[in-house]
């Protein structure tokens, strides 16, 4: 949805009162970027923001395809969606402000090695909870990402889709690169199972633990850390926890986490790079950086000086131990199979959630009564729905070929996609179909086996 600020006109054109525009295209809310459009405008009066909002894959989208047109500033949380741009040649080089950062936050680049973007704010992908359903559910807190595979969380669980948040893509590629391609697509196909629910966009998961819809979701650190903000920190809570109107929301990184920069880029084509660099000079300020801790905006400032004025409780990245600093985010692989991970998780995981939750409901019944129970058929059996369930369509050496992922492009809406693109997806659909049904097959002959062998006969 474009948003169009009052007064604003053209890029770099001259507006009533002699007054410059600069053209912003962001992901970030407006709960966000309107406190920095006022502070940026009030401290240079003869410029407006004009501020055009949607989600990252779709402005990639709307840039790949020269749709938003006049940009001279892209402002968004996901370093691989900068990577998408760079790979296109439609970023300019940028020079950075003096900020004291270090080069790097655990083993992360915070600007671009090639000077096409700059980190203005870190951010960490984490887990919220409402601990009082977790409570009544007796469920624990999860504190891994690989802890969301647990039995014990089957339909408790909410995320959205990768294809519609750029930070949802970013924590489906972390676990992608952590565990390789293989076991990370096993991890997600796993937690698919015990999904309630495939929200439309992130704060969706946020609004569905605070409202009881599920208990646990996967969310960016400020959707967290702007609730934690407005009520304080959880007495006795671990650094990154918090604790909402309610009392009982949680948010935690994950102990396998990694914090990454939120960027900002000016465009190739920008008509007003002399504009888009003073707002770049201005977000890296200190002026501008003190804006990140405001309790509405709730970012981690790259400039380490401005954590002096932070409240007690605030995450402090540059002190934080990640959960592996030999762990480097690959941010150009991650940009070239961009849409690649986004399609494949919608053809294996969005589009197929109710036929997840029964497969793995099934299969984990039949490892636990296995695991009291042995017998060799039906451990063969569960061993093959696992691995049915867990297999995925495009193997390692294709995810790390240019070349394969070079076609598969987000459509702009109400156009189609490319002949080789809807074959692929096509494929995919298939494959995924046909494993599911294996999986579901096995696991339910696997537990006939296994409750006659119980005495219960073939039905529960």
């Amino acid at each position: 949805m474009a948003l169009l600020l009052p007064g604003a006109g053209a890029s770099g054109q001259e507006l009533p009162g002699g007054a410059e525009a600069i053209t912003v295209l962001t992901s970030f809310p407006a709960a966000f970027y309107e406190p920095v459009r006022d502070a940026f405008e009030q401290a240079y009066p003869d410029r407006r923001l004009y501020v055009i909002n949607t989600k990252t894959t779709a402005a990639i989208t709307q840039l790949q395809d020269r749709v938003a047109k006049d940009v001279d500033i892209f402002w968004a949380s996901a370093p691989d969606a900068f990577e998408v741009l760079k790979a296109a040649r439609l970023l300019a080089p940028v020079s950075p402000s003096p900020t004291g950062a270090p080069a790097t936050v655990g083993n992360q680049p915070i600007d671009d090695p090639d000077g096409l973007y700059l980190g203005f704010a870190l951010s960490g992908y984490g887990l919220i909870w409402d601990q009082s359903y977790l409570d009544r559910h007796g469920i624990a807190a999860p504190r891994r990402w690989e802890d969301l595979r647990r039995p014990g969380y089957a339909r408790h669980l909410g995320i959205t889709s990768p294809s519609r948040s750029g930070t949802m893509h970013l924590m489906v590629e972390t676990v992608l690169q952590l565990h390789g391609w293989e076991r990370g697509w096993a991890t997600w196909l796993e937690i698919a199972g015990n999904l309630a629910t495939v929200t439309a966009r992130s704060y969706g998961v946020v609004e569905g633990v605070g409202k009881g819809r599920f208990g646990i979701g996967l969310a960016i650190d400020f959707l967290g850390q702007g609730t934690r903000q407005e009520s304080g920190p959880r007495e006795g809570g671990e650094q990154g926890d918090t604790t909402p109107d309610n009392g009982s929301l949680r948010f935690a990184y994950p102990a396998d986490g990694v914090f990454l920069p939120a960027s900002v880029a000016i465009l190739r084509t920008a008509p007003n790079p002399a504009g888009a660099n003073l707002f770049i000079d201005f977000l890296l300020s200190p002026a501008g950086q003190a804006l990140m801790l405001r309790p509405d905006i709730g970012r981690l400032p790259v400039r380490p000086d401005a954590y002096a004025a932070a409240p007690a409780g605030y995450p402090l990245p540059y002190a934080r131990e990640t959960g592996d600093d030999l762990f480097l985010f690959d941010r150009a692989l991650s940009g070239r199979r961009y849409e690649l991970v986004n399609l494949l998780f919608d053809e294996l995981i969005t589009f197929r959630v109710k036929t997840l939750n029964r497969v793995w409901h099934l299969i984990h019944q039949g490892e636990s009564r296995l695991a009291a129970t042995p017998d060799p058929t039906a451990r063969d059996l569960l061993r093959t729905a696992r691995e049915a369930a867990t297999a995925v369509p495009v193997d390692a050496a294709q995810a790390i070929d240019p070349a394969f992922s070079t076609a598969l492009r987000r459509p702009a809406r109400g156009m189609p996609v490319s002949a080789r693109q809807g074959e692929l997806e096509e494929e995919w659909r298939a494959f995924s179909q046909d494993r599911l049904e294996t999986a579901l097959s096995a696991a339910e002959r696997a537990l006939v086996i296994l409750r006659a062998a119980a005495g219960e006969g073939v039905w529960p």
